[in-house]
């Protein structure tokens, strides 16, 4: 959430020709946004079932994900927000017996939600230092720090965190870095990348990398839409799209 939102702050220029600056985050302003992605993904194994009967497999997963989300500026340094994630996904596999194949389907639907508190601890410094803290399900509590560095028409990001859940493996170390290009008031671009490393618990350290095109409908960008692309690589490898609405006021 964090790494996300610095690049939405500090892209917003005014207008084409003037040099791209920081907006100020004024008590009392507000942003939402709704999102829909789509992640499909696969496997082949081997496994036995209630039976005890071994079989080979292919799986294909789909994953539909509605995202809505808010913050408010409490005051110059405070943000609050809350964010829901409504996930169906649709299981198809297929088993390969001795005696023959068997196919089977499912749905689950699974609903997420957390909640942030973002401080930013010097807007004065070129750096813009930020401490955030979310907690929720999945995840249930996520402390990140980050910086971010302007050098127009460039936004240099850089965050470090740590996450726990309640499966294994429980905590996770994270570094994600992005940088966004601002074209013009209209069109900006940015690319990130990030690497998760469980530090209690065993499991597959998990890497990402993500491109991000927005477009504003105004140049003080009070409504925008982004469409998102992202590979993440761990045990398996995946692609996923999300595309996202976002409103800003007053």
């Amino acid at each position: 959430m964090t790494l996300v939102t610095l690049l939405t702050l500090v892209t917003a220029a005014q207008a084409p020709i003037e040099p791209l600056r920081r907006p100020e985050e004024k008590p009392g302003s507000y942003s939402w946004q709704v999102g829909l992605g789509y992640t499909p993904y696969g496997e082949r194994g081997f496994g036995v079932d209630e039976h005890g009967v071994p079989y080979d497999f292919v799986r294909l997963v789909h994953e539909l994900r509605f995202l809505l989300s808010g913050a408010v500026q409490m005051s110059s340094g405070l943000k609050v927000g809350v964010e829901l994630v409504d996930i169906t996904t649709t299981v198809e596999e297929k088993r390969t017996y001795l005696h023959g194949t068997e196919k089977l389907s499912f749905t689950q639907d699974t609903l997420g939600y957390s909640v942030f508190y973002e401080w930013r601890m010097d807007p004065q410094s070129p750096w813009d230092p930020r401490v955030s803290l979310s907690f929720g399900d999945h995840w249930r509590t996520s402390i990140k720090a980050s910086a971010s560095l302007l050098r127009d028409p460039v936004v240099l990001v850089g965050e470090l965190g740590v996450q726990s859940r309640e499966e294994e493996p429980y905590s996770w170390f994270t570094v994600a870095l992005a940088t966004g290009f601002v074209a013009n008031s209209w069109i900006r671009l940015s690319v990130s990348a990030s690497l998760a490393v469980p530090i209690s618990g065993v499991g597959l350290p998990l890497g990402s990398v993500g491109m991000r095109m927005g477009y504003a409908f105004d140049p003080e960008e009070k409504r925008s839409v982004e469409v998102r692309v992202g590979m993440t690589m761990g045990e398996s490898t995946w692609l996923s799209l999300e595309v996202c609405g976002r409103w800003r006021g007053p």
